[in-house]
């Protein structure tokens, strides 16, 4: 048993009509590796991105859909990093998430 602690920069884009925003979120990810795959259970993630400034300069931006969208995109890569580093195995491996 393995524990592994990851630490990325994950881009989020969120088009917005007029204008396109690329929002930096910082993901630091933990889990653990028995006999070379992942266990699913493990898995811990935590994420920062900044949330005050969203809000002054958009007011109006929905930040539940914004958090949902964040999350689907910081569990798309974490999973991709999952796949590459060849820790998942069919049992565990989805693009549904973590």
């Amino acid at each position: 048993m393995v524990w592994i602690v990851e630490k990325k920069v994950v881009h989020h884009v969120l088009g917005l009509g007029f204008e396109k925003v690329t929002i930096p979120v910082r993901v630091t990810f933990e889990f653990e590796v028995k006999e070379g795959a992942f266990l699913p259970d493990t898995l811990t993630i935590r994420r920062l991105y900044n949330r005050t400034i969203l809000e002054k300069r958009y007011p109006d931006l929905g930040l539940a859909s914004l958090e949902r969208a964040i999350d689907t995109r910081v569990n798309k890569e974490i999973m991709t990093y999952l796949r590459d580093c060849g820790f998942l195995n069919e049992d565990t491996g989805s693009d549904d998430g973590p």
